[in-house]
C-alpha cells in the first residue's frame, strides 16, 4: 500500500463524531489530524515518578500517561524510562513525554537531543501517539525560548518522524487565545489552570475549539492550582468542571481529557473518588 491510501485508509477508520466547527462556522472534521485513535484519551499527569499509578488507573480507566523523563544524555536505554515503566502498568495504552523549558534548564542543545530521542524511539514504539511542547507560548513571553528555537526543534522532530503528533498548551489564564498557533502542531491541552477560569469553562472550551479547528483537543483540570500557594478545587468546581469535559467527549468535541496530578490523586483520595462519580458517564467507545 502507497502512502496516499495509507493515509486515505488511516482516516477513514477513525472515530465517527469527532466534529466541531472553525471561526467560520463550518464543520471541520477533528480526526483529520488526530492520534489516529477511536476511543477517549483519560489522560493522568505523573510527573513525581516514585508514585505508585496502578490504583488510580485500575480505580480511574486512565488509558494514557503524561510522563517525565529526565533530559536524554545520550545513554539512557528504552527499558530504563519512565515511558517503559508506565507502560507495564495494565491499563496504559500509551504515553505522551514532554520536551521540557528552558526555564528549568533545558537549553537548546539539551531540548533538540531529547526531542530527536522521543522522535527516534517513537518509531519503534507506537505507543508514543505525541510528544509535548511544554508551555510553548509561556516560553517565548518569559524570554526563556525563542519562536525560531520552537521551529528548530519541530523541525528536527519532523525530519525523524513526520507522523508523531505534536500537543501544545492552551491556557486562557495566559490569554493564549491571542496567540497565533502557525506552527506544525496536532494536539492542544486546554488547561484550566487559574481557579477563576472554572466559571467559564464552557465559553473558555467553545473559544479554544474555534481557534484549533481541524485538531485534537483535551481538557486539561489541575486540582490544585492558581497563584501563590495554591488552591485546593471544591468538590463542586472538580465534579463540574470535569462533567464539562464528559459531556464534550460524549459528543464529540473533545478527544480526552487530562487531570493533573498522580501525586495529588494521591495526596487527596477523596478526588479520585469524585473523578470516578462523574466518569462513569462516559459512553463506551466505538
Amino acid at each position: 500500500m502507497n502512502r496516499a491510501c495509507l493515509v486515505l485508509a488511516t482516516v477513514i477508520t477513525l472515530a465517527v463524531g469527532c466534529a466541531t466547527t472553525n471561526v467560520k462556522g463550518e464543520a471541520t472534521d477533528m480526526s483529520q489530524t488526530s492520534t489516529r485513535l477511536k476511543e477517549p484519551l483519560i489522560c493522568l499527569w505523573q510527573h513525581e515518578q516514585d508514585v505508585d499509578i496502578a490504583p488510580l488507573v485500575k480505580e480511574l480507566g486512565f488509558n494514557l500517561v503524561w510522563t517525565d523523563d529526565d533530559a536524554y544524555d545520550g545513554t539512557q536505554k528504552w527499558e530504563d524510562t519512565h515511558m517503559y515503566r508506565v507502560l507495564q502498568v495494565p491499563g496504559v495504552k500509551y504515553v505522551i513525554p514532554k520536551v521540557d523549558r528552558a526555564a528549568w534548564g533545558w537549553t537548546q542543545e539539551i531540548a533538540l537531543r531529547h526531542a530527536k530521542w522521543v522522535a527516534e524511539l517513537s518509531l519503534k514504539h507506537p505507543e508514543i501517539i505525541g510528544l509535548y511542547l511544554n508551555d510553548f507560548y509561556d516560553e517565548i513571553e518569559d524570554g526563556h525560548r525563542t519562536m525560531e528555537q520552537w521551529r528548530e526543534i519541530i523541525a528536527a522532530i519532523r525530519s525523524i518522524n513526520s507522523d508523531l503528533d505534536l500537543w501544545v498548551p492552551h491556557y486562557p489564564h495566559r490569554r493564549n487565545e491571542n496567540q497565533a498557533y502557525d506552527f506544525d502542531y496536532q494536539g492542544v491541552m486546554m488547561n484550566l489552570w487559574d481557579p477563576s477560569n472554572l466559571e467559564q469553562a464552557e465559553q473558555h472550551l467553545a473559544a479554544s475549539e474555534a481557534q484549533h479547528a481541524g485538531k485534537i483537543i483535551l481538557g486539561g483540570i489541575y486540582i490544585n492550582s492558581g497563584a501563590h500557594h495554591g488552591h485546593w478545587l471544591t468538590e463542586e468546581q472538580f465534579k463540574k468542571t470535569l462533567k464539562i469535559y464528559v459531556d464534550q467527549i460524549n459528543a464529540g468535541k473533545l478527544q480526552g481529557l487530562r487531570i493533573y496530578c498522580a501525586c495529588q490523586l494521591t495526596q487527596r483520595p477523596e478526588y479520585a473518588k469524585w473523578a470516578k462519580e462523574v466518569l462513569k458517564d462516559l459512553k463506551p467507545s466505538g
